[in-house]
């Protein structure tokens, strides 16, 4: 594929035979060929330098003990099927003229202390047995609290707070819906319609009599699976397309609200994360309520007690999809870490599966945290910081969704991101997530930031005040409790998905209590056949 400057980018084959290298297959190099002019998008060199220095500081015995465990896990963790593949030049192929970037405004802390300062202080209870065991798929929703307490809003930098009042006294119609990830439009979803739609006939049938909220809680629409030598579309074709790919969901919202009186919310999650306001209303209509971020709901059941439900698609605890930082100018630009993954995933075609992404970070992110001593937990986040390790952690994460041996041959490739905008993958590797997370809300965070990646929410859920909090994002269904810090019992359940590829497309029903009667929460499913 050529360009509008003449200039031209191949792949081509380095002459070590196969049989002196590792790994089998044909070692790959990118030739950017007359292409020196166009900059890639980059991390400043001071900041890089700042970040390195600190690395070669004197470290406890613990510290260095930690980072052999982790080098020790990156050096072995394996990431999916990892095959060496020839990409096509037009991985890339950009042109010339377009706009490059620098981030010499991304503001990382220069002193080691000034991450140290913002560790929060240790929660009480602790060492407190805090899961309560789970048998089934539903568990009951106390109706009253261990303790009561003043309750206020969630302010953190991870939730920015929708919250909506119901009121439930003397009425049948209580029950509250969430579902999520079905990724419409995208490939995720290929033949799901039927079953989908079969789901909302159902639905229909009972929300006439008892549903009073439903709440499609994230990824609904698919934005991240472009090629990434493709442009992605804009909001506005996008939302034509939906249109007509989406009729199912949008018929069955239309009569969930005309015919059966529901409530309806639409929670953006990260791989929808730039649809707006105005986009969903042009699809579902002006009486679909829009939350950008967490919606809290605020339950008068008739009782003194007021319940509370916490909504949130959940990549926002999660350190590789977090747009946490996207306030403060920190993100390259304005998307995390597993957009990029997720478009890699596309490039190397592997389609087939719904939970590719999440796959990924679960199966590295898991399998380092797995062979980390607990003794050694503090110092995990430490060694994380360093450039090398952070570099090595988010460079496998990219070998396995390009399904690559070695992510050095790939370097100079570019994400486009707009028609005059591209991101190196060079950037990306180097570009210091942790660090940046840490500046924002201390290392204590950043480390359940990464847990939170493997799907394992707790110590954020612990932290809530509500009584059931419901979250998506992981393609998996879940159901717990927990006790949190006020000593009182928390629901905890996930949603799951609806991708083509998921053994069981899932959805949580919320049956809240009642003046004499505990409430119920239940995971709604049946078997992708």
């Amino acid at each position: 594929m050529g360009n509008s400057c003449g200039k031209s980018a191949s792949v081509e084959f380095v002459g070590t035979p196969a049989s002196e290298r590792g790994g089998g297959g044909k070692d790959l190099r990118l030739a950017d060929d007359d292409n020196n002019n166009i900059q890639p998008v980059d991390v400043s060199q001071s900041q890089l330098r700042a970040t390195a220095e600190e690395s070669n500081n004197n470290v406890s015995s613990t510290h260095q003990q930690c980072l052999e465990y982790v080098k020790a896990a990156l050096d072995k963790q394996k990431v999916g099927e990892s095959v060496v593949r020839n990409y096509s030049h037009s991985l890339l192929d950009i042109p010339g003229e377009e706009l490059t970037f620098n981030f010499d405004h991304v503001v990382i802390a220069e002193d080691r202390d000034e991450v140290d300062a913002m560790v929060l202080p240790l929660e009480v209870g602790d060492d407190e047995e805090d899961e309560i065991d789970i048998d089934t798929r539903s568990t009951t929703w106390v109706r009253r609290r261990s303790k009561e307490f003043e309750y206020a809003l969630p302010n953190d930098k991870y939730s920015k707070v929708t919250q909506e009042v119901l009121h439930l006294e003397n009425t049948k119609k209580r029950k509250i819906v969430a579902m999520s990830d079905l990724h419409l439009g995208g490939s995720w979803s290929e033949g799901m319609d039927w079953k989908l739609e079969k789901y909302l006939d159902n639905l229909i049938q009972i929300a006439k009599e008892e549903v009073a909220c439903f709440v499609m809680l994230g990824d609904i629409f698919e934005m991240w699976l472009e090629k990434f030598a493709e442009v992605p579309p804009d909001n506005a074709a996008r939302v034509q397309a939906w249109k007509e790919s989406a009729s199912v969901l949008i018929n069955a919202i239309d009569k969930l609200i005309s015919e059966c009186d529901v409530k309806v919310f639409y929670v953006r999650g990260n791989h929808d994360r730039e649809i707006t306001e105005q986009d969903v209303k042009t699809i579902f209509g002006e009486k679909v309520s829009f939350v950008p971020c967490t919606l809290i709901l605020r339950l008068k059941t008739g009782s003194e007690t007021e319940h509370r439900v916490r909504l949130a698609h959940g990549h926002e605890w999660d350190v590789f999809n977090s747009y946490m930082l996207q306030d403060s100018n920190k993100l390259i630009p304005n998307r995390p870490i597993g957009y990029y993954i997720a478009r890699a995933v596309s490039t190397a075609e592997r389609h087939d599966s719904g939970s590719e992404v999440e796959d990924l970070l679960i199966g590295l992110a898991g399998g380092l945290l797995s062979m980390i001593p607990k003794a050694l937990e503090d110092d995990l986040i430490d060694v994380l910081l360093r450039p090398e390790v952070h570099r090595k952690l988010i460079g496998r994460l990219f070998e396995g969704a390009f399904e690559v041996e070695d992510i050095d041959f790939l370097l100079q490739a570019k994400c486009r991101v707009s028609e005059n905008e591209y991101v190196r993958l060079q950037s990306l590797l180097e570009y210091p997530l942790f660090r940046l997370c840490g500046s924002e809300v201390g290392k204590q965070d950043v480390f359940h930031m990464i847990k939170a990646a493997t799907g394992d929410y707790k110590k954020f859920i612990r932290r809530s005040d509500e009584d059931v909090v419901v979250l998506a994002h992981t393609h998996r269904w879940d159901l717990r409790k927990y006790r949190n810090y006020k000593g009182n019992q928390v629901v905890y359940a996930n949603t799951g998905c609806w991708t083509c590829n998921a053994e069981e497309f899932s959805s949580v029903v919320l049956d809240p209590p009642t003046v004499d009667k505990d409430g119920l929460v239940t995971i709604d499913y049946g078997k992708n056949e």
